[in-house]
């Protein structure tokens, strides 16, 4: 890595890569145990709580994903982010 970019870019790509775990156990549940067993629908409404104006809906389950996928990355990654960050300056002092 030759400058702090590519550092903050791998930092970031980690982070990424746990998001996008917990949201691939989290589908495989879903796939499995929810649909598998049950063979529910493939149809799935989003709406904010306490609220019917703010809602959405997605069709199958790769769509699901990418709402997820999505809505952790925008909640989680920076926070994630500087936390790595942070964690990898206390362990270069220490050197």
């Amino acid at each position: 890595m030759k400058d702090t970019n590519a550092i903050e870019k791998a930092i970031k790509d980690k982070c990424k890569t746990e998001l996008d775990q917990v949201v691939n156990v989290f589908m495989h549940e879903l796939e499995t145990k929810i649909r598998g067993e049950y063979g529910s629908r493939n149809y799935y409404d989003f709406h904010a709580p306490n609220s019917s104006k703010h809602s959405f809906s997605a069709m199958g389950t790769t769509q699901v994903k990418g709402v997820l996928t999505k809505m952790l990355y925008n909640a989680h990654l920076e926070s994630m982010v500087a936390v790595k960050s942070k964690e990898l300056i206390n362990k270069l002092q220490l050197i």
